[in-house]
């Protein structure tokens, strides 16, 4: 298995679906009471990427890259349409010392409830970093999502954000993939598609 740090072709059709899925285990007492356990410490994405009416160039990129994974084989990047920015996230604080290292993430807020997730992948040229407002200069890592400052970072009080686009590591989930073809030389298919977590 590899990855590979090429984005799947984002000329997806309506009809696209796709989000974060859980595992839970739910046990009913004898009381009504529900007991409700979460099997996965964070959410697993999975999708359903329709293709339609795509011409020749697309559909050879898309061949290109399902058989140069060997299918399931090899993981790559994917543009999750739904779910591909990050505004102003809060990374962490400054340490006052140049070169400090900080992971970017994305928060999901409901009421007092939060959930951290890393990115892994952010978009090259995408990623800003701030300092209480105050853009900061830094380098990303945009195989790992490392953001790496490139002067003295900001003094413990600070607080860093990012402002980002970010792609999502998946394999095909399919062992064929068949197009479909109509009278104007446009052709069709659907492709599933799941997060590669060990990317």
């Amino acid at each position: 298995m590899a990855f590979i740090e090429s984005q799947l072709l984002t000329r997806v059709a309506y009809g696209f679906t796709g989000g974060p899925t859980w595992l839970t285990t739910r046990n009913e007492l004898n009381s009504g009471i529900v007991a409700r356990n979460a099997e996965r410490s964070l959410p697993l994405y999975v999708y359903s990427a329709p293709y339609r009416n795509i011409q020749a160039g697309h559909i050879a990129s898309v061949i290109a890259a399902y058989n140069a994974c060997l299918g399931g084989v090899h993981s790559f990047r994917f543009k999750d349409h739904q779910d591909y920015q990050g505004t102003a996230e809060v990374l962490g604080l400054g340490t006052g010392a140049a070169g400090q290292t900080l992971q970017l993430v994305k928060t999901y807020t409901f009421g007092s409830t939060s959930l951290v997730r890393t990115i892994k992948k952010p978009v090259t040229g995408t990623v800003s970093l701030f300092e209480d407002g105050t853009p900061l200069a830094s380098t990303v890592n945009t195989t790992t999502g490392v953001v790496t400052f490139t002067a003295t970072a900001a003094s413990p009080s600070k607080t860093i954000t990012a402002t980002y686009e970010f792609d999502v590591p998946v394999m095909f989930t399919n062992d064929d993939l068949q197009f479909s073809f109509n009278e104007y030389n446009a052709h069709t298919a659907e492709i599933n598609l799941k997060e590669d977590r060990s990317a």
